[in-house]
């Protein structure tokens, strides 16, 4: 079996935009007239004066205030995400070496076995168990 192949020219593409800096000025103004011609027939003069009021520019202090508290959500999302970065950094586990004797390592692994837990689990809970046990 042989997958198809897409080839380049099969892929429709747009054209590129010319760069604001190679823009003439009979350029832009083509685009202003076409812009112009389309939304022309969409809306009478009394609307686009409407459409234009439709989004007011905001008083400068709204904006400040918006601005302020966008600055504390982001300050607070950024604090949750080092908390949650720290907690997850507690949670490291310490690993320890321990010789166990074959007979102990035996019953251990046919423990972990029969009750389908890892052998690590058993340890943790006995350890905890044991320091429960002796005030720690």
């Amino acid at each position: 079996m042989s997958k198809d192949t897409i080839d380049f020219p099969q892929f429709s593409l747009a054209p590129h935009r010319k760069s604001e800096a190679s823009r003439t000025l009979v350029d832009a103004e083509r685009s202003v007239e076409a812009a112009g011609n389309r939304s022309a027939p969409l809306t009478a003069p009394a609307e686009s004066h409407a459409a234009e009021t439709l989004l007011p520019r905001l008083p400068e202090e709204e904006r400040r205030r918006r601005a302020a508290k966008r600055g504390s959500e982001q300050q607070e999302a950024a604090r949750r995400l080092k908390n949650l970065k720290r907690a997850k950094g507690r949670a490291i586990r310490f690993y320890v070496n321990v010789p166990l004797e074959q007979a102990v390592k035996d019953r251990l692994m046919r423990a972990a076995h029969e009750n389908d837990v890892k052998m690590t689990a058993i340890l943790q809970a006995a350890i905890d168990i044991y320091l429960q046990d002796n005030g720690y």
